[in-house]
């Protein structure tokens, strides 16, 4: 019972370890910065695993990118704007223009692939 509730957190707390965006702050954050939007629900196990393959990818990660998670239950103007049809979709921003979006699962890989691809 320990184990698995320790998991529960795991995965609760990995979900907001990044700073969440609204349709009120977007511009703002994203002006002038490389970033990657994380489109997700807390209902959406798939969603998880992005969690903890982005909070790897974090430690990593150059200082130069910048996570942002966006829950779709709560930002739903934002599913318009970036053209988000499923979850997860991970979407690369330099200085606020889509390089690119790609939805399902990535590994770690995966993430660094696409940010040396969309973001250097």
């Amino acid at each position: 019972m320990k184990k698995i509730l320790f998991t529960v957190m795991f995965l609760i707390t990995n979900m907001f370890a990044f700073e969440h965006l609204t349709a009120e702050n977007i511009e703002e954050k994203v002006k002038g910065k490389k970033v990657i939007l994380d489109f997700y629900a807390s209902w959406c196990p798939p969603c998880k695993i992005i969690a903890k393959n982005l909070n790897t990818y974090d430690k990593n990660k150059k200082s130069d990118i910048t996570i942002y998670k966006i829950d779709i239950d709560d930002q739903r103007s934002l599913l318009e704007k970036f053209d988000v049809k499923s979850i997860p979709t991970i979407v690369f921003l330099d200085n606020g223009k889509i390089k690119h979006s790609q939805v399902g699962v990535q590994s770690v890989n995966d993430i660094k692939n696409n940010v040396k691809k969309y973001l250097k």
